[in-house]
């Protein structure tokens, strides 16, 4: 009687031991797999920021400005290039924001005034 309650003894603590090193080790798989994708978010982000910068065209005067308004590039990218012009003091801010070819006529229009 003795023998069987610790040959069900051993067993239990055989099986138990066994469950909680898988359930460790799956956790630290985890955490390497989680610090991957952190580090891999991370480098796309800055491949993103570069690209951006990469793209964003260097307004210097109010030509430069005009060519990007009058042509033929996206709204959010003349938008931009417009705000870029506006913080560096080329142009006074238009009220008009509906899009950027009105907002860059109508600071045009203001600085003349």
């Amino acid at each position: 009687m003795k023998n069987i309650i610790l040959v069900v003894i051993i067993f239990c603590l055989t099986v138990l031991s066994a469950y909680f090193m898988i359930t460790t080790d799956n956790k630290q798989e985890d955490k390497k797999d989680a610090n991957k994708e952190k580090t891999e978010q991370v480098s796309k982000k800055k491949e993103e920021t570069q690209k951006k910068q990469e793209n964003e065209p260097i307004i210097k005067t109010q030509k430069d400005l005009a060519e990007i308004i009058y042509s033929k590039k996206d709204e959010q990218t003349k938008m931009n290039a417009y705000n870029q012009a506006i913080d560096k003091g080329i142009l006074p801010r238009s009220n008009n924001y509906q899009e950027a070819v009105y907002a860059y006529e109508e600071s045009a229009r203001l600085e003349n005034y």
